[in-house]
């Protein structure tokens, strides 16, 4: 006797399939396998879709909330940056502004440093001053002069360099020798602004 396995193999070989459903149950069933396929189908493919559509949400999701904490950040950024660049625009237009003051005060201020170097080049060794006293244009200046000559010579000198309104009292004249004088005059404006 043969072993069971080898037996139900060879009775599958000699096995015959015999349909005897009739040919309208035939078709039925089917049409009813090709519509179980095709739901089936349908079913995995909307199932798969549907997959998707969670893995797509989901994505849409994450990537909403990084693109608003990004544009918050930028906000703040831009917040910071703004006022960096108003702190900026006002630091220069506060330098600008003393910038401006100081041209116009450097302009205005006249420089005497010129009619000091000039006095002191055309003053002849007989003449010491003493004292220089300024109030814008206008010049006093004192001092010693050992004769009139000298004093007269640098009077001449005064006049020579284009000093306006020489004013010179009578008193100091008088003493032919060893005398303080006071002489008052006024400078030229144009020259003064001259740098």
């Amino acid at each position: 006797m043969p072993p069971p396995l080898a037996w139900r193999r060879e009775l599958a070989k000699t096995m015959i399939k015999l349909n005897l459903l009739p040919d309208k149950n035939k078709e039925q069933k089917g049409l009813e396998e090709t519509t179980g396929f095709i739901f089936r189908l349908g079913f995995s493919v909307i199932f798969a879709f549907l997959v998707l559509l969670v893995i797509f949400l989901a994505m849409q999701m994450v990537l909403n909330i990084e693109l608003k904490s990004a544009r918050e950040e930028s906000r703040a950024q831009s917040g910071k940056t703004i006022e960096e660049i108003q702190k900026a625009e006002n630091f220069l237009k506060d330098i600008n502004a003393v910038s401006q003051k100081v041209n116009k005060t450097s302009g205005a201020v006249p420089h005497w440093s010129k009619i000091f170097k000039r006095l002191s080049e055309i003053c002849p060794e007989g003449v010491k001053l003493t004292s220089i006293h300024i109030e814008k244009e206008h010049v006093k200046i004192e001092g010693f002069a050992k004769t009139r000559e000298d004093f007269l010579d640098f009077q001449e000198k005064l006049k020579e360099e284009g000093f306006q309104n020489l004013v010179s009292p009578v008193s100091n004249v008088v003493s032919p020798k060893d005398f303080i004088f006071t002489v008052e005059l006024d400078a030229d404006k144009k020259y003064l602004n001259q740098p």
